[in-house]
């Protein structure tokens, strides 16, 4: 056990009411082992915002602990030195035996481990209100055209179809949600992962974009002036029939005492059975940040627990970021998102989230983001759409 007086400062973005929940679990472990939480809770989502905040602490001198990361921001502060190298642990832990591969690839830089990861997001869910999808039939909408339908009919009644907010990140997320499901797995690999131009089929691109066109018509008119979680609150009130958005809104929901099966329904985006696009929150350690080697071996191993990733992730909505932490304790949303994590990492179809950041560096992450919100948003028709994209995509496949 650390040193009492040990500090454990952490930079983290959790801060919806679920999310909130989530991050007071693991300072309750972290404070069990004898160090100190400070907290520095700041909105972004892994993204600039965040980002921005944590370059100005570090640049002054005064790098947190720890601090929460998510996808390629990994391999950046990785390459700058500044990451303290976590390999003794990892062996001392057997990460490479219990952490998805998928995962592994962005908690490692050169071959060497300097992130823990807490958690596996899913982002291809629907996510509907109880009460409303019972009156639609209670049928879960398992192809393309009984989504469409099922949105049809929820605009009848006189309520948003889709909620979603106004962050690209967010039409980004519904964006890959669309694609996974149009294309395949291997077209998703091919053509975000891998980045291989080959995998660019215009046609299929094309069509893509022509649902995220038909999507359009069912949002609510004021989709930009709302955020990811208050498009939840819409579903949770009845004002909307469902959102596509990650596990996180299980965490919400949970946190208001939703009950799964009864107050709301959770599925697969239809086309995407058998697929899991991950967002795996990890968490990083500087080498210049207070805490000696002790404590920050602790931190790190406490993270990694099998009680903590349990009791984190019943509260957070995510299956844990170990493959052999029992679901007994998950509600029926959890349990089937761990059964999908375990199955899909060994079918090699467990794929980073592009739009959490989790397919592509920044830089490309970026570049979909400008396409795919401007289209949503109906700045620019689907044929441009898809010029754009394929520029993009293939400008950086260019340069790797």
């Amino acid at each position: 056990m650390a040193d009492h007086q040990a500090d454990a400062t952490v930079y983290h973005w959790w801060v919806s009411d679920g999310e909130h929940a989530s991050i007071k679990v693991i300072q309750q472990y972290i404070e069990a082992r004898g160090m100190h939480w400070q907290d520095r809770a700041i909105a972004g989502s892994g993204t600039a915002r965040f980002g921005d905040v944590l370059k100005a602490a570090v640049e002054a001198g005064e790098p947190p602990m720890a601090s929460q990361v998510i996808g390629y921001d990994i391999h950046y502060w990785a390459s700058r030195g500044e990451l303290v190298n976590l390999d003794d642990i990892a062996r001392e832990q057997e990460w490479d035996e219990v952490v998805p591969y998928g995962i592994q690839t962005l908690s490692k830089y050169e071959g060497h481990w300097y992130a823990a990861p807490i958690n596996t997001h899913s982002t291809n869910w629907l996510w509907l209100n109880g009460d409303l999808f019972r009156r639609l039939g209670g049928v879960a909408p398992d192809t393309w055209e009984d989504l469409l339908s099922m949105l049809e009919e929820a605009r009848k009644l006189d309520i948003v179809p889709l909620a979603i907010g106004h962050e690209a990140w967010e039409h980004t997320l519904l964006f890959e949600a669309v694609a996974a499901g149009a294309g395949g797995a291997e077209f998703y690999r091919r053509a975000f992962l891998e980045l291989d131009p080959t995998a660019l089929d215009e046609n299929l691109l094309l069509a893509i974009f022509q649902r995220m066109s038909q999507l359009r018509e069912y949002l609510d008119e004021d989709f930009s002036r709302i955020t990811w979680n208050q498009a939840t609150r819409l579903i949770l009130s009845g004002e909307a029939l469902l959102q596509v958005q990650g596990s996180w809104v299980d965490g919400e929901f949970s946190y208001y005492g939703y009950i799964p099966g009864q107050d709301y329904a959770c599925f697969r985006f239809p086309d995407t059975q058998g697929m899991f696009l991950f967002n795996s929150d990890q968490y990083m350690l500087f080498e210049q940040g207070p805490g000696d080697e002790e404590a920050r071996r602790e931190f790190v191993s406490t993270l990694m627990d099998v009680d903590l990733q349990r009791d984190v992730n019943v509260s957070s909505g995510a299956a844990p970021a170990r493959v052999d932490v029992p679901g007994d304790a998950f509600n029926p949303c959890g349990r089937q998102a761990i059964s999908d994590m375990r199955s899909t990492n060994m079918r090699r179809t467990l794929m980073g989230s592009i739009a959490m950041g989790n397919a592509n560096p920044p830089e490309v992450k970026n570049a979909i983001y400008q396409v795919v919100s401007d289209h949503l948003y109906g700045r620019i028709d689907d044929e441009e759409a898809v010029h754009r994209l394929r520029e993009a995509l293939m400008n950086h496949s260019a340069g790797r």
